[in-house]
């Protein structure tokens, strides 16, 4: 019985969607652990021209807003720049910063969960080797299908995380096939894809979100959530708004979300003159978008590339349609028009040619909802419960 089981997570961050997960599956377990890593050189940012480095910050890595009672979150904090060798590095402070929280705290489980593969994974890897616990590993991105590519030292080490754990998860069909690449066998992976919290995204009146934000009711108004970085691809939508500024002025396009592109992001706007057109909200806790999401005509990622991208299934449930590129996680969310458009991936002409598509087009909203209750938390986490006992049971044979 899980209600008798304690579970330890290893995240790096507890803010979104891997915080809804943990909450939904709290109630099926005694007790929730869950040991987050934060860069305590992300304090350095309120004294020198290192913006960036803010999204590190606790405050930002860690909402403790509507946490079940038997869910613990620790801090673990790791010392090191987010970068380089530092990297390398980070495995193992990361580790040592962890034993350090469960001799302090006491801390007892029966399973550990660790997401992604460098930090988290190589952590929950030496839990399982010190304390001959059961180890599942999530793989989510580029920790996937970037880092263990990039020499040959990274395949080595993630290979060695991945093969020593008991199961591992990842979020699509790709990531599962380039899993497979690395030598692990077939049958040790699961594809379970991110889900959304239905408490949080859900469809409210367009009219009534305008005016609640001051939006003007006849705009053109688009929407795009994630952090301001390269992989993101959000220089491209800034030149496709400025492709279509000729033809709908007053076309809006708020982002939400920060990062290291942001003065970048800044300085193309102005080139462009798109700053009437243009708006940076920077940050935002994960409840606060869902009344910009219904505000919205589309929502847009542009991104480069990405392993899943909830954010896309988050707007499908209010009921927006997706403009994304034809990247690996859009394409397996995206399946038909009836959900939105996918364009070439780094191409502005492309991206406004489907965004204009998608703003003369009527839509049929009720079709979207229906559609995003498949990535629904509450059906998703049967699959996980489902992992968590055979797990658990396997191990106890």
């Amino acid at each position: 019985m899980l209600k008798d089981k304690t579970i330890l997570y290893i995240v790096h961050n507890y803010n979104s969607f891997q915080k809804d997960s943990i909450e939904k599956m709290a109630k099926y377990f005694r007790k929730s652990y869950v040991l987050v890593r934060y860069k305590p050189i992300s304090k350095i940012a309120k004294y020198l021209p290192l913006k960036w480095l803010k999204k590190y910050d606790d405050k930002y890595v860690i909402d403790l807003s509507h946490k079940p009672e038997n869910v613990e979150v620790i801090k673990t904090p790791v010392l090191y720049l987010p970068y380089g060798v530092f990297y390398i590095l980070a495995g193992y402070l990361h580790c040592n910063a962890v034993m350090k929280a469960i001799k302090k705290y006491g801390l007892h489980f029966d399973l550990v969960h660790a997401h992604f593969t460098w930090t988290g994974g190589y952590v929950g890897m030496k839990l399982k080797e010190k304390f001959n616990k059961p180890f599942i590993i999530t793989g989510h991105g580029f920790d996937v299908y970037q880092l263990p590519f990039s020499s040959r030292n990274w395949k080595n080490r993630i290979y060695k995380i991945l093969i020593k754990s008991d199961k591992i998860i990842t979020v699509s069909r790709k990531n599962k096939d380039i899993i497979k690449e690395l030598g692990v066998g077939s049958s040790k992976i699961n594809v379970i894809m991110n889900g959304f919290n239905a408490e949080d995204f859900y469809s409210v009146d367009k009219a009534k979100c305008r005016k609640e934000l001051n939006m003007n009711k006849h705009n053109p108004i688009l929407i795009s959530v994630g952090n301001l970085e390269k992989v993101k691809g959000q220089k491209y939508l800034i030149d496709a708004i400025g492709l279509l500024k000729e033809k709908y002025p007053n076309i809006i396009c708020y982002f939400i979300g920060d990062g290291s592109q942001r003065k970048f992001m800044n300085e193309q706007i102005e080139r462009l003159n798109l700053k009437k057109n243009i708006f940076l909200l920077g940050h935002m806790q994960h409840k606060e978008i869902n009344k910009w999401m219904n505000a919205a005509d589309l929502f847009v990622l542009p991104s480069i590339s990405e392993s899943f991208g909830i954010v896309q299934v988050e707007a499908l449930a209010c009921g927006i349609p997706v403009i994304a590129t034809k990247n690996y996680g859009s394409k397996e969310i995206i399946i038909s028009e009836d959900y939105g458009y996918l364009c070439n991936i780094a191409d502005p002409k492309d991206l406004a040619k489907y965004i204009e598509n998608g703003i003369k087009k009527k839509w049929n909203d009720s079709k979207m909802i229906e559609y995003s209750k498949k990535f629904d938390l509450q059906v998703i986490n049967v699959e996980l419960l489902k992992l968590y006992r055979n797990v658990l049971n396997e191990k106890n044979l």
